[in-house]
């Protein structure tokens, strides 16, 4: 069985952490103040059927050695991966007896959990064996320490598949971690086009900052619409082509979520970033992904500029929820419309 080497204690990382460590070896790799915190304390998972206190390994990442068994897990934002796959990709790995048989780049699968297109191209430049995934969670991180997770009676969802090249070690990854998040109460699909999967959830994750700023929820569904239509417009020109929208669906029967425990529609990660603050958020890999490939394709993406400067903006002054600035959108809105 793997040992699985969660990069990240935020509410994915901690949820998948949590929930696998049932089931699973486990190991966490974290900093600053969830570092510290965990080290002292554990982790309070909350869940629609139950809550408990969760003991988790949990080492930095200049601490943590590792196993030819391991398989990794970067459940940090997208802004940071860069600086993780970096960090660990020429660590040592070592094998029973403790002898290192190569690096972790070269030798261990490693999984994407991020929002956006960015991750896995980022994450290639080290790692031979990469598998993506698209995450679909109700999970509420806001109090450190605690993490709620609002989906019923399955906990979440999870697409998974390799991106570029098959391996043996990442064909055989991608069907060992499917199975033992089923046995943890996840919905879990195998997919052949997870790149298409996640340019999928990226036409929903680009509409995530509106749920930041203060105003009407119709006219903010209306400013939604028209950042999706002009999201599929730039897809289309670099080439990228969306799954079918009913391929991130998740049945009611499936997933409910449950209130009671404060996991609201209308607050996903990007609002949870700005709640807390907005030290770091995933905009410029959002909202400026689609940005990047608009100047790469010569054409234009207004809306989703103008999202990403009223966020990018906002967080420098520490972020905060009900900011304004959606009168701007829609003056953009109107404009192109007509």
């Amino acid at each position: 069985m793997p040992r699985y080497v969660i990069v990240g204690a935020g509410a994915v990382g901690a949820s998948f952490a949590a929930a696998l460590s049932e089931h699973s070896e486990v190991l966490v790799i974290a900093r600053g103040a969830a570092l510290e915190h965990l080290r002292h304390h554990p982790l309070k998972f909350r869940t629609s059927t139950r809550s408990r206190d969760v003991d988790l390994p949990v080492v930095s990442i200049d601490e943590v050695q590792l196993r030819t068994d391991d398989v990794l897990v970067l459940a940090v934002k997208t802004q940071h991966v860069g600086e993780v796959a970096t960090a660990l990709a020429w660590l040592p790995v070592r094998d029973e007896s403790g002898a290192v048989v190569g690096s972790a780049g070269e030798l261990l699968p490693v999984v994407t959990t991020q929002n956006g297109l960015d991750a896995e191209r980022v994450v290639a430049r080290w790692f031979s064996h990469v598998i993506a995934s698209t995450v679909l969670i109700s999970a509420r991180y806001t109090t450190l320490g605690e993490v709620r997770v609002g989906g019923r009676p399955y906990l979440g969802a999870l697409l998974i598949g390799e991106p570029y090249r098959s391996t043996e070690v990442g064909a055989a990854a991608a069907q060992t971690i499917a199975a033992d998040l089923r046995t943890v109460n996840f919905v879990v699909s195998e997919v052949e086009n997870i790149t298409s999967i996640k340019a999928t959830k990226l036409l929903h994750s680009v509409k995530n900052g509106l749920e930041v700023l203060a105003g009407d929820t119709d006219i903010k569904k209306q400013v939604g619409k028209a950042i999706g239509a002009e999201t599929r417009v730039v897809l289309a020109a670099a080439g990228i082509t969306p799954a079918e929208s009913g391929a991130l669906s998740i049945s009611p029967e499936q997933v409910h979520l449950d209130e009671d425990l404060g996991v609201v529609a209308g607050q996903q990660s990007t609002w949870q970033s700005f709640a807390r603050g907005a030290g770091s958020h995933e905009v410029d890999h959002l909202n400026g992904e689609i940005v990047l490939l608009a100047q790469i394709h010569g054409i234009e993406a207004p809306l989703n500029r103008r999202l990403q400067v009223l966020l990018g903006t906002a967080s420098r002054t520490g972020g905060g929820v009900e900011l304004a600035g959606l009168d701007s959108l829609v003056a953009l809105t109107a404009v192109n419309a007509g």
